[in-house]
């Protein structure tokens, strides 16, 4: 890894400064292995510990499905990485929804500092 420049890392704050190495593309690629290692741990705990009232859905036959609450969970964390585009389409609001200035409107505020009203008591 290489460390960046002191004139690249004025702008950054202290507390993010340690955190910088999960921008890598590196990191973001191998990210995937740490919920899958998660899966694959939480399944032989349940094979070891299961359920003492499995669901029906969480069945064969008789028999508990060994971890199914980490398939389910991973299955999950799935959908919403795998749905966050989507939903970013959706919902997102174009640059000009919020105005342009950022200040508040002194035609339309009933703020007296904004208005320029005194306030009299």
């Amino acid at each position: 890894m290489t460390t960046p420049n002191e004139k690249n890392m004025e702008g950054i704050h202290p507390a993010a400064k340690p955190f910088l190495f999960l921008g890598e593309t590196k990191v973001k690629r191998n990210f995937i292995w740490i919920p899958l290692a998660g899966l694959i741990i939480a399944s032989i705990i349940g094979v070891f510990h299961p359920q003492k009232h499995p669901a029906p859905f969480e069945m064969i036959g008789d028999m508990p499905i060994p971890g199914s609450w980490a398939i389910f969970g991973f299955l999950a964390y799935s959908f919403i990485v795998f749905a966050a585009p989507v939903l970013f389409r959706l919902l997102a609001k174009p640059e000009t929804y919020y105005g342009e200035g950022g200040l508040p409107d002194p035609d339309v505020s009933t703020d007296p500092e904004i208005t320029g009203e005194a306030h009299h008591d």
